[in-house]
């Protein structure tokens, strides 16, 4: 377990309703099966918010918004010295406002098909024509 991925479980163990689990190399916190919070290398950590409370946020101080590669991440803050008491009652707004997100199903990727059932399907068309 690397120091990130000891972060979230630490951070979890402090924020009732939340699990710590691991997604790309990144501890992250977990509502249910959805992330609203993710470690970085820096002790600081990325959240979910809505944008509104992101505006007020950033406007304030220190915290930032979310950047990966060149797109800036709309409802994601990064939150410096996560770990900080004063931060804690971010990660609980950001928990709770994840909870509340409609659950959307995923729909799984289409399986590819090999060439002899490709040949085969095509078969069975010409059949019924």
């Amino acid at each position: 377990m690397n120091l990130r991925q000891q972060l979230a479980t630490d951070l979890a163990r402090q924020i009732s309703g939340s699990t710590a689990g691991i997604d790309r190399g990144h501890g992250c916190l977990m509502v249910g099966n959805r992330i609203f919070a993710f470690t970085r290398p820096d002790e600081s950590a990325a959240l979910k918010l809505p944008e509104d409370r992101i505006a007020e946020l950033i406007a304030d101080g220190e915290i930032r918004q979310l950047i990966m590669g060149e797109r800036v991440m709309r409802e994601w803050i990064v939150v410096p010295n996560i770990a900080a008491p004063g931060n804690l009652k971010l990660l609980f707004e950001a928990r709770d406002y994840v909870a509340l997100l409609p659950t959307t199903e995923r729909s799984k990727p289409a399986k590819k098909t090999s060439k002899k059932t490709a040949k085969k399907a095509t078969k069975k068309a010409l059949k019924k024509r």
